[in-house]
């Protein structure tokens, strides 16, 4: 029963770390079908097939994973649940699961706030493809609009590169005060 218990907490916290991800790869596959890029999709072994944008902000997440600490304040939290937790107290409850379900709802809004801006920029520009359409029935839109699109977004996106970085080291940091909580470590 304990070795059960003690998996059972390995598991949500995992679950709960794995959000961050689980968002950056739906914002990514928001931000590729914006785009037109869904096509290009690479493997990745713990999703499978991943638009490149999605992959991109899945390396970029870990590469601010690492240079915020991520990896030491995970250690630190593991070091901290046993002095909260010791072996042997129960821990899952009904409150656990609720953290779980709860959190799992801000990956949607994690996703929401890292492809906001790009699928903005997106729908001016297929506004104005739809403006010169009307005007020009003529124009193979089509041929036009992906060349319009592609960099439009890409040029967005480059833009606000330091606005993505914030918003992905945010969900790495309430990731990381949920886990805190689930587990009843105190502080922050």
């Amino acid at each position: 029963l304990e070795v059960f218990n003690q998996v059972l907490i390995g598991s949500l916290v995992g679950l709960m770390l794995q959000v961050v991800t689980a968002a950056l790869v739906l914002g990514g596959q928001s931000i590729s079908a914006s785009l037109g890029l869904s096509m290009a999709n690479m493997i990745d072994p713990n999703v499978g097939n991943v638009p490149v944008i999605a992959q991109f902000l899945v390396v970029l997440s870990t590469l601010l994973f690492v240079g915020m600490g991520g990896h030491t304040l995970l250690v630190a939290i593991l070091l901290e649940s046993f002095r909260a937790l010791p072996i042997g107290q129960f821990l899952i409850g009904e409150t656990a699961f609720t953290n779980l379900v709860s959190w799992s709802s801000l990956m949607f809004a994690g996703a929401l706030l890292l492809a906001l801006p790009v699928m903005a920029a997106l729908l001016f520009v297929n506004v104005g493809l739809g403006v010169v359409t009307r005007a020009a029935p003529s124009l193979n839109i089509f041929a036009v609009g992906f060349a319009a699109m592609i960099p439009a977004g890409l040029l967005v996106m480059i833009i606000s590169m330091t606005h993505i970085g914030h918003r992905i080291e945010w969900l790495w940091l309430q990731s990381f005060l949920r886990v805190r909580n689930l587990l009843g470590i105190p502080g922050g």
